[in-house]
């Protein structure tokens, strides 16, 4: 979710953000919620035990006054369930977690824990998790005093992870967070009293935090914050991006410009700052909608900070002139020893949370790769990679059977001598056992080394796979640290997940699927194990890739075979007799589908990585065909092999084009 401005700023203010004012309800049942406030502000926090615990532990039941926390029992307003949700009293999260809450907008209820904030309104089904609208399936309610809510929603603010307990009972556990203790003689409602900055630690940046200022959601994103007013007045971004060539703030300025002419946009007023604390560039523009923004750059230490603000009552560009004091007061800097400043930043040892919700997931990722938490994938940019999947297990499946089935994968995709295979261990996973496996691969550009997780529990299989690109030392050196954080609530999937695909690479290897192209008159049988790049069959470029490999066919209605032929024979003669550079090893005439074809055979080095190339090329029915084969010299096993020539037989032409 890079650049959120540029993206959304012809429309205005983001949708999300205009859809931000909550409805306000049940105002009879103020003095009541604010009672109960008052009460949860003399609940203590548990700091001290939560230092000496792994986990911090609530044990309750439907329907019972008596809860566990942290070992000791507590009386609490009992549970109650209403259309499948479990309700819960909002005090005992603060009791056993150390959450605080705070009372806005007269029924506004904010949990807070660490950089987390959820948001609900009593008698409403909306909140808000993050920034990010949610939906209810039940509304928080009073009951004899005592504000119930719906238990997933803050567990999963919190990130807590909720399990089945005893004798029919739930058992909820969070690992402890890092956050500040209250500050003395505050009323300990607001989880934000004393703090009057607001910035991010990690990548080094604060300003004011004025009162009514909300947090949105940036996707996972800490390189970009959002941020909008109780009162809907306004919306502002930061983003913070590498830049290794310092800039001087007319540079900043030429940026900025650039910037917003590209995006057809008005330039209504420029400014540098040159003897500002920190020099930086500002603009004032109008987009196509007709709103006003004002953009910011400023430069320090490596990294360029963006700042854009708008206001859908501006008309004049002087109307952001309000907005000066809060944007002036920003620093590209972050005092951590300044317990004024609220940290947005959840990274803590290089390290930040994964999450996905719908498979009950959570583990650490390094800082600084990008995050996809909807599909577990996440990737820096040197190459490295984590990635969790989950399946089916196949019938009959054990940790066992299904670790030689990856040892198969390995010595079917990688020639001997370009990897190395370590023992497996033994280790435990989410109070689960499961098998580690650790392999070396060199696919000729030097040795990564690809660590697996395996964990199989109810019918499912949990995929991990964690790689340390070569010469990526401390990549490697976190491996431990991210296996111990893996987190899994297996109750999700049950509840979210029915029948998923099945992962056997032993079955899946010998499958293949019919693919076929009306418009350019083929049919191919393609591997199931290929991953699809281009598999748009009527389009010109259809693309797979494999371990060490890729394939692709490409069909012109333009030119004739020897042109083509020509081409290639032209771009493959290295006039500079680079080594590294293609080289057309041999070039034969074969029958092809039967059609005459040209077979062309190339070497060559990509990405410091040899390999070789065979394309054929063929005509039909007024078509040019192209099919291309690449293959790392590493990875040019026979099973990739066999492969390759088993697809190449089945392509079929039809006659007439049909």
């Amino acid at each position: 979710m890079e650049m959120l401005k540029h993206r959304q700023k012809n429309s205005g203010l983001p949708v999300e953000v205009r859809r931000m004012t909550i409805s306000r309800m049940m105002r009879c049942g103020m003095c009541a919620l604010l009672a109960v406030l008052m009460l949860l502000a003399g609940l203590p926090l548990r700091q001290a035990q939560a230092a000496e615990q792994k986990q911090l532990q609530l044990n309750l039941k439907v329907g019972s006054t008596t809860a566990t926390v942290n070992g000791e029992k507590v009386m609490i307003q009992k549970p109650i369930e209403v259309n499948g949700t479990v309700l819960v009293p909002l005090g005992i999260f603060k009791k056993a977690f150390g959450s605080t809450v705070s009372l806005e907008a007269d029924n506004v209820v904010k949990v807070m824990y660490g950089p987390h904030t959820g948001a609900m309104t009593i008698g409403s089904t909306t909140a808000w998790k993050d920034g990010v609208k949610i939906t209810l399936p039940v509304a928080p309610r009073m009951v004899s005093g005592t504000l119930l809510v719906p238990m997933r929603f803050v567990a999963g603010v919190l990130g807590a992870r909720v399990s089945p307990g005893s004798s029919g009972g739930l058992l909820i556990t969070l690992s402890p967070s890092e956050i500040d203790e209250e500050t003395p003689g505050s009323s300990g409602i607001d989880s934000d009293v004393g703090k009057t900055r607001i910035g991010n630690s990690y990548y080094g940046w604060s300003m004011n935090y004025p009162s009514g200022l909300v947090v949105g959601d940036s996707g996972g994103n800490e390189s970009v914050a959002t941020f909008t007013n109780t009162e809907n007045l306004y919306y502002l971004e930061v983003h913070v991006s590498p830049l290794e060539i310092a800039a001087d703030p007319d540079e900043l300025l030429e940026r900025l410009v650039r910037a917003a002419e590209e995006g057809g946009e008005t330039i209504l007023d420029r400014v540098v700052f040159p003897n500002a604390e920190v020099p930086y560039a500002r603009i004032v523009s109008k987009d196509s909608s007709g709103a006003l923004w004002e953009g910011r750059q400023y430069y320090s230490n490596g990294k360029l900070y963006e700042l854009y603000l708008t206001d859908d009552n501006a008309g004049n560009y002087k109307d952001l002139n309000p907005y000066a004091s809060l944007l002036n007061s920003f620093i590209p800097s972050f005092n951590a020893g300044d317990k004024s400043i609220r940290d947005l930043s959840t990274v803590k040892n290089g390290l930040r949370e994964g999450y996905n919700d719908d498979y009950g997931i959570t583990l650490q990722v390094p800082a600084g790769w990008t995050m996809d938490d909807q599909h577990l994938y996440y990737e820096s940019n040197k190459g490295s990679h984590l990635l969790v999947k989950v399946s089916s297990a196949p019938s009959g499946s054990t940790l066992e059977n299904w670790s030689k089935d990856l040892d198969s994968q390995v010595s079917d995709t990688f020639m001997p001598g370009a990897y190395t295979m370590q023992k497996d261990i033994e280790a435990v996973v989410s109070g689960e056992p499961v098998r580690v496996k650790e392999t070396d691969l060199n696919p000729g550009s030097g040795w990564s080394t690809k660590y697996q997780i395996l964990l199989q529990k109810s019918g499912y299989r949990y995929y991990v796979e964690y790689l340390a690109a070569a010469g990526q030392d401390e990549d490697k050196a976190r491996f431990k640290t991210i296996l111990s954080s893996i987190d899994i609530d297996f109750s999700r999937i049950k509840e979210n997940f029915g029948r998923l695909e099945t992962d056997d690479y032993i079955a899946l290897r010998s499958q293949a699927v019919t693919k076929s192209s009306k418009t350019y008159g083929y049919s191919i049988n393609i591997p199931r194990l290929w991953i699809p790049y281009q598999d748009v069959f009527e389009s010109q470029t259809v693309e797979y890739r494999f371990t060490g490999g890729r394939f692709q066919i490409n069909a012109t209605p333009e030119g004739s075979v020897d042109y083509a032929v020509g081409l290639l024979q032209s771009y493959y003669k290295n006039s500079k007799n680079d080594p590294k550079g293609p080289q057309l090893i041999s070039m034969e005439e074969i029958t092809f589908a039967g059609v005459p074809a040209t077979l062309l055979t190339v070497r060559q080095t990509r990405g410091g990585i040899p390999g070789h190339m065979k394309q054929v090329v063929f005509g039909k029915n007024d078509l040019v065909y192209t099919l291309t084969i690449n293959v790392n010299d590493a990875n040019s096993t026979p099973a990739q092999q066999a492969a390759l020539d088993t697809t190449l037989k089945s392509f079929h032409i039809a006659e007439g084009g049909e």
